[in-house]
């Protein structure tokens, strides 16, 4: 882990990644699951991601190439987010599988930051973030 975060920050990240994977299972579990609540789950991970990203970003170390591939993710994602708005006529998110898998290495993957192994990891998990949001594209397309 990044020395340089502090304790208090890694409770937090912590405490913040748990709570947003128990909300969801809890909401299906009582059967009080929503569109709405959906909706605000995915723009709590955005917030979340911003966050995270803008307190990580000193300690991101990556290949050009990698910056390049999670450029391309954000681009499908931004246009699958038009395509949902112009298609359903509003902005969707999908909560597929792919994405909460995405979600979750997201969430293990940042506490390697700073070992040795966190370029492939980072390779990994980009590669699979791309699988998903070209999956959540299609996905938004044939609904």
């Amino acid at each position: 882990m990044v020395d340089a975060l502090t304790v208090p920050f890694w409770v937090l990240y912590v405490i913040a990644g748990m709570t947003d994977m128990l909300d969801g299972f809890l909401a299906r579990q009582w059967g009080v699951e929503t569109k709405f609540g959906a909706s605000l789950d995915s723009l709590a991970d955005f917030i979340f991601v911003l966050a995270i990203g803008y307190k990580l970003f000193p300690w991101l170390k990556l290949p050009a190439a990698l910056w390049m591939m999670m450029g391309l993710i954000a681009m499908v994602k931004i246009v699958n987010a038009i395509s949902a708005y112009v298609i359903k006529h509003r902005i969707e998110f999908l909560h597929t599988k792919a994405n909460k898998l995405t979600g979750f290495l997201l969430f293990i993957g940042v506490m390697t930051i700073g070992q040795s192994y966190f370029v492939p990891v980072a390779w990994v998990i980009a590669c699979i973030a791309l699988f998903a949001a070209i999956q959540e594209g299609y996905f938004i397309r044939s609904k």
